[in-house]
């Protein structure tokens, strides 16, 4: 069985540098809905707020660079604290 939502957000804020591509796009699709764009090595998240409008997810050998799982952390974080306000 899969880890639970909860243990995937705890990997990835312990440890950004070691996240497998699948889980940390897993999260992703949990927050953000369908990836828009799926291609090769990328996958794309459109944000619901203006600005820069997509997370770029990069498979780096079957793990994530960990500069765009810190993106996805503060893409969620501002997420959820938009929901609070």
């Amino acid at each position: 069985m899969g880890q639970s939502l909860e243990d995937l957000l705890a990997e990835l804020r312990g440890n950004p540098a070691n996240v497998r591509f699948a889980d940390v796009c897993k999260v992703a699709t949990h927050f953000f809905g369908k990836p828009r764009n799926k291609g090769s090595s990328h996958s794309i998240w459109k944000m619901p707020w203006a600005g820069d409008p997509r997370i770029n997810l990069q498979d780096a050998g079957g793990k994530a660079k960990p500069y765009q799982v810190r993106q996805v952390l503060q893409a969620i974080d501002r997420l959820l604290e938009e929901k609070k306000s």
